[in-house]
């Protein structure tokens, strides 16, 4: 019979060979009570999120480490000054940053993402346009944002924001929020449904960080759901 390590690791890897995004040939997958560890590389930096994400999506999995390369292919190496300029473009042309707030420095392909901005969301957009630009292997997002609300209203702003949705449970989750940090702690019933309250607290004015203690308690990984 299989192990629930073999069950689990065998789920992970049809999820990635089931994504039309995703080259799963060089990848490879470890499972451990419900921590997978993701191998080998990928020819872009968007496919590399894409992988993390496949593998969040699997029913039981409760912890995601990556430990993925971006090997760019000969046609798509491009030096540091053509990215710095296209991401100069691309930044420039969001409507959701404002003029200047966000800067992009390149080193060997990889780029630090600098600036302030009023919205937790606004500095995930950079990071986004930032993967879409070719030639990027990884980012560093260190982008801050400035608060604009006292911590007590941005507490009931995420709480009503948890209980408004209707992909998650919140009755077990529990947030506090000191200073422009709201930590989550409690329990949730999959790694999708913990990416949702995070997502929810990260939204809120004034949040430049989410610190997730939540616990993933999912329901029993079946060797009969591997078809």
């Amino acid at each position: 019979m299989k192990t629930a390590n073999s069950t689990l690791q065998d789920l992970v890897m049809a999820e990635l060979r089931w994504d039309p995004s995703i080259d799963a040939a060089n990848l490879g997958v470890t499972a451990h009570d419900g921590a997978i560890t993701l191998s080998g590389h990928v020819p872009s930096f968007p496919e590399a999120v894409a992988a993390e994400k496949a593998v969040k999506r699997v029913r039981g999995v409760v912890a995601v480490a990556s430990e993925l390369e971006v090997h760019l292919p000969t046609s798509w190496h491009r030096d540091d000054t053509d990215i710095a300029e296209a991401l100069a473009h691309r930044l420039g042309d969001s409507s959701s940053l404002p003029a200047g707030s966000v800067k992009a420095m390149v080193k060997k392909g990889r780029v630090t993402l600098e600036g302030t901005v009023a919205w937790s969301y606004q500095r995930d957009v950079a990071e986004r346009v930032a993967r879409q630009v070719a030639g990027v292997t990884l980012i560093t997002n260190r982008i801050t944002v400035k608060a604009t609300a006292s911590a007590h209203d941005v507490e009931g702003d995420i709480r009503a924001a948890l209980h408004r949705r209707a992909n998650l449970d919140a009755n077990g989750v529990h947030v506090s929020v000191r200073g422009n940090v709201a930590t989550l702690s409690g329990t949730v019933s999959s790694l999708a449904e913990d990416r949702a309250v995070w997502w929810a607290a990260s939204a809120a004015p004034g949040i430049e960080r989410v610190v997730d203690q939540l616990t993933v308690l999912p329901a029993p990984v079946l060797a009969g759901s591997l078809r």
